[in-house]
């Protein structure tokens, strides 16, 4: 019968099979550690890449909107909130030729209703092809040709498939296309040309019963880009002041920008300050458990100097034993993110209120093997200087401070 190699690795394993319930409190405080590093790694770079999203997409330099209906421009586009508000068609007329707009075209928001009339509640965004820079640029490269009467592109996250019928206001649309993940509104989001628009309107002032002046015409938001070298703040001054009457409001797509970075900024440094608490405490703890658990174990260790082993073979053993530990409650924590953690993520895109797209899976694969590796170190690292402590002692100093 072959004989078992005593390997520093083989030794340190069968310690930990003795005392499993020194073993399950060490891989459990690795287990949080890890699970929270993992986390945290994720949600960030999700707010950033949702963050990065909501700036590509939003390529124009300021929205018009009726006033008053500024925050509500702001959910729809951000989270994705069904509203709808309207300029009539006689002040979006004048809105598109006014002085230090280079560029601009209009939209129309409608929200779907929670009724037997409507497959859902969804925001309906209804564009211009023929003056759109914001949103057919995009649209592009899910379909081709543009969009014709009677059919939409769907957001990423509604439920439906391409070719499949989508009924709203007792009238079936044709889903032409899906968008790809944006992390914001425009994933719960339907797109459709001002034409269907406006009929899906008169629909929907029939079913809710709403009044929407000149809705023939009707306007919900003018994207806008301003004159080379025309300030930023003159113009909105200039849209409010020339249109107070017809109460016009202005949103900045910077300040909007602005409004996210700060609210990301903030949650990030809190992110950061969090981990790196965890990350003392975590190293902390585990150095103080293995100190202990050494000083509780010399008489042990003290058995093996006098059989034979090297202080070099007992501070091998002390490392087994923390790099498996380590490895264990790594692997656990990754395995808890994947496992409890994902299933979440609507629910924490719902609670932040902020742009969120999470990475792609080579990068999601990235951020785990990172994270998992400094979990790893973390774990191992702690057990260095009780370990390298103990390997310096004498063998007779080990014996007696153990008897």
């Amino acid at each position: 019968m072959r004989k078992q190699t005593l390997t520093s690795f083989h030794i340190a394993k069968q310690n930990l099979t003795r005392k499993p319930f020194r073993a399950f409190c060490l891989i459990t405080l690795v287990a949080l550690f890890s699970l929270v590093l993992s986390g945290g790694s994720f949600l960030a770079l999700s707010l950033m890449k949702g963050s990065k999203s909501l700036s590509d997409r939003l390529g124009a330099d300021a929205l018009l909107v009726p006033h008053g209906y500024e925050h509500k421009v702001e959910g729809a586009l951000l989270r994705g909130e069904p509203n709808g508000f309207y300029f009539d068609g006689e002040v979006a007329q004048k809105l598109l030729g006014t002085a230090g707009v280079a560029r601009a075209s209009p939209q129309l928001f409608i929200a779907t209703l929670d009724s037997s009339h409507c497959a859902f509640p969804v925001q309906m965004i209804g564009y211009d092809p023929d003056s759109d820079f914001v949103i057919a640029p995009w649209l592009m490269g899910t379909i081709q040709g543009g969009l014709v009467n009677g059919e939409v592109v769907i957001g990423s996250s509604i439920d439906a498939m391409v070719g499949d019928a989508l009924v709203f206001f007792n009238t079936k649309y044709k889903v032409r296309g899906q968008l790809e993940r944006t992390g914001m509104g425009f994933d719960t989001s339907v797109f459709l040309n001002m034409e269907t628009a406006h009929s899906a309107l008169k629909e929907y002032m029939y079913y809710s019963g709403a009044e929407v002046p000149d809705a023939e015409h009707a306007v919900s938001v003018i994207t806008a880009d301003i004159d080379a070298g025309y300030p930023v703040a003159e113009f909105a001054r200039t849209i409010r002041d020339r249109f107070r009457k017809e109460q016009v409001g202005v949103v900045l797509t910077k300040t909007m920008f602005g409004s996210v970075a700060k609210g990301l900024h903030v949650f990030l440094v809190i992110i950061a300050i969090l981990a790196g608490i965890w990350w003392l405490l975590s190293i902390g703890v585990l150095t103080i458990m293995f100190t202990v658990m050494l000083h509780e174990r010399k008489r042990e260790l003290g058995i093996y100097r006098a059989l034979g082993a090297t202080r070099k073979k007992l501070v091998f053993i002390i490392l087994s034993e923390s790099s498996i530990i380590s490895l264990a409650g790594t692997c656990i924590g990754i395995i808890l993110l994947v496992l409890l953690g994902f299933p979440f993520v609507p629910l924490i895109e719902h609670t932040i209120a902020m742009p969120y797209l999470q990475p792609s899976p080579g990068m999601a694969v990235a951020i785990l093997f990172l994270s998992g590796s400094l979990s790893f170190l973390t774990g191992t690292l702690a057990s260095v200087h009780a370990a390298s402590k103990i390997g310096r002692l004498a063998t007779s100093a080990i014996i007696k401070e153990g008897a």
